[in-house]
């Protein structure tokens, strides 16, 4: 079999897809991270929404931060803001996912081709940090 052979031969093909696995492999893991900063702002969202009903009138005005400034918004307005960036940031985090799970898929299949030819010849997990 030629997956146990040490002078496997790499053809172009070969290395395309090697290539394209860095490349998926690269994009997945900064999708994972950009995944986590989401989920972080999508918990520090429900955090102020809560702390907000659980601190406030409802006629008090809260500072509300956009961009780089800090705006009073009532806490109707700023629950709606919320909403929003909550809306905002679940449909982001869907796409990514999404993306995730596609880039993850292709991944599989080159592994699948690349250590059907290579074998033991060729590694192609992650790394433990």
């Amino acid at each position: 079999m030629a997956a146990q052979d040490p002078d496997v031969h790499i053809t172009y093909d070969d290395q395309q897809k090697i290539n394209k696995f860095a490349r998926c492999n690269a994009r997945h893991g900064d999708i994972k991270e950009e995944l986590k900063l989401k989920e972080n702002d999508l918990q520090n969202l429900q955090d102020a929404e809560d702390d907000i009903i659980s601190a406030l009138d409802g006629e008090e005005k809260v500072p509300f931060m956009i961009g780089e400034v800090f705006m009073m918004k009532t806490q109707d307005e700023a629950q709606e803001a919320i909403g929003a960036q909550r809306e905002a940031l679940q449909e982001e985090i869907s796409t990514l996912n999404t993306r995730a799970s596609e880039l993850q898929d292709t991944m599989t299949q080159l592994k699948a081709d690349l250590y059907g030819k290579f074998g033991n010849n060729i590694n192609l997990e992650p790394e433990e940090d």
